[in-house]
């Protein structure tokens, strides 16, 4: 183990930024519809890797390391605070990877006491950064000495939930403007966890998506505004809202990853009229993914969903249309579900948006671009549960088909 965490760490406050990355490789039959890289934080762009983050697929590491403070004697142990989150967490990405990832926890068996109280480090949802810094570089420091941190590609600082100052909005991925390196090990990003017990559902799921490029989906409100943050894509998708009743990771997510094999991604890049089936995106093989390109930075998705695995308390079965920007920063909107029946909603009562609770299109149902171009109508549903669909794509500004336009 290192010794040297002190001199690693001494910068620190120069490098700790909510820094811009690049993406993970994706291939398809036809390229035509692979979105760019672009700029922005956790781009959905899905033509390249970047070589910071590590690749999701086969067994990957994760360390857990819980930090107390002076100010407060932990009620839980370490063991009681790991299964808040695990085998729930590796469980969720065992399942949406189709067995592809699996997230093998190993946490420390004792309490780390940070040098401060906790009130000293002003822990909230916006944090300073100097504050933040501070806490971060002591809990390295508290750490290193006792901790090896070799071999792991995710790293988790868990907190005292019951510690005064401890605020469990502040729960969320650092990102380093440079690697800090460790016991010979580079680490790009830290997920600080200051969640309460038990812990809000899905939350290190959420946060570990982070860990692997993927983006905030949520809308986040100006201060004192009374708007809903799930907007943009409701219950679909857990980097929406961890709360969802569809959870699992939408089908461009799971190819942004490396979980869908070029074959189960179809690319409608031609005018004409072309059939798909399409498997639900919760369960192993067959199509999962139609892509049509909409644009420099846009696309449309198609994908179908079902009430199985980890989405089993959906409230809708069908096929989802959501539209993708690679241009747009992670919490800006870079996914937007298409309602497809905008004068309804539905679960009221336990969804997160219930308009977009009922957006995936039933049999003999269409969503039409409004300039006509663009129509996906479900023709049908085989026995096996496959979704049929028609994809009509013309000249802007002529009519693709008759049917529903939302």
């Amino acid at each position: 183990m290192g010794r040297a965490v002190a001199g690693a760490v001494a910068g620190f406050a120069a490098l700790v930024a909510w820094t811009l990355m690049t993406g993970p490789a994706a291939s398809a039959e036809d390229s035509a519809c692979l979105l760019p890289r672009t700029g922005v934080h956790h781009s959905e762009g899905v033509d390249s890797w970047e070589g910071d983050y590590a690749h999701p697929v086969g067994d990957v590491k994760a360390l857990m390391i819980f930090l107390s403070f002076p100010d407060s004697e932990p009620r839980l142990t370490p063991a009681e605070v790991a299964a808040d989150h695990f085998p729930a967490t590796g469980d969720f990405f065992r399942q949406a990877s189709y067995g592809k990832f699996r997230l093998h926890v190993h946490p420390e068996t004792r309490w780390l006491r940070m040098p401060h109280p906790s009130t000293d480090y002003l822990i909230s949802r916006d944090w300073d950064a100097r504050e933040r810094t501070d806490y971060l570089r002591d809990a390295l420091r508290t750490a290193d000495p006792v901790v090896d941190f070799h071999g792991y590609d995710v790293v988790y600082l868990v907190a005292d939930p019951d510690a005064p100052g401890v605020d469990s909005d502040a729960t969320k991925v650092v990102n380093l403007a440079s690697a800090v390196t460790v016991d010979g090990n580079p680490l790009h990003r830290l997920v600080t966890v200051f969640e309460h017990h038990p812990p809000d559902h899905n939350v290190l799921a959420h946060e570990t998506g982070h860990v692997f490029d993927l983006p905030d989906l949520y809308y986040r409100p100006p201060a004192g505004s009374n708007a809903d943050w799930d907007t943009h894509v409701g219950d679909w998708d857990l980097m929406g809202s961890q709360f969802g009743l569809a959870p699992d990771p939408f089908a461009w997510h799971k190819w942004k990853l490396g979980w869908l094999d070029a074959a189960q991604v179809g690319c409608v890049a031609r005018t004409g009229i072309t059939y798909h089936d399409l498997t639900p995106d919760e369960t192993p093989g067959g199509a999962k993914l139609l892509v049509v390109r909409t644009g420099v930075d846009s696309a449309l998705a198609v994908e179908a969903r079902g009430a199985t695995g980890n989405d089993r308390t959906t409230c809708r079965q069908g096929v989802l249309l959501y539209r993708v920007r690679s241009d747009r920063e992670s919490g800006d909107g870079p996914i937007d579900v298409i309602d497809g029946h905008p004068g309804t909603s539905a679960c009221a009562a336990t969804s997160v948006y219930a308009p977009l609770a009922d957006a995936p299109l039933g049999v003999g149902e269409s969503y039409t671009v409004p300039d006509g171009s663009l129509q996906v109508t479900v023709t049908g549903r085989t026995s096996d549960g496959s979704w049929a669909v028609r994809v009509t794509v013309s000249a802007p500004g002529s009519r693709a088909g008759q049917g529903r336009e939302a």
